[in-house]
């Protein structure tokens, strides 16, 4: 393997996506792709990298998430009310 695919393994065990992976290595995403469908050995790194990395994958998603820390919109025709339910209130 070149440094540019240890480079994205080492990035998928840190949590980043494949597309932030690709990127910090200068190549497009679907380079990325073609890469990992082309190599059958690097596609089994990827594989066990990005398992190592799905709880941090995880939480750096859901710092980005929109309704992070807050109450989810009112649809249109709820009369106002939230279309989620957060128990007896």
């Amino acid at each position: 393997m070149d440094w540019r695919r240890k480079v994205i393994v080492a990035k998928l065990r840190e949590g980043l996506t494949y597309g932030e992976a690709a990127t910090v290595v200068g190549i497009h995403r679907q380079t990325f792709w073609r890469w990992l469908n082309d190599s059958e050995e690097f596609a089994q790194e990827v594989a066990k990298a990005r398992s190592q990395g799905q709880a941090e994958r995880v939480f750096r998603l859901w710092l980005r998430h929109p309704f992070r820390g807050k109450r989810p919109p009112a649809g249109k025709g709820q009369g106002g009310r939230a279309r989620f339910s957060y128990g007896n209130r």
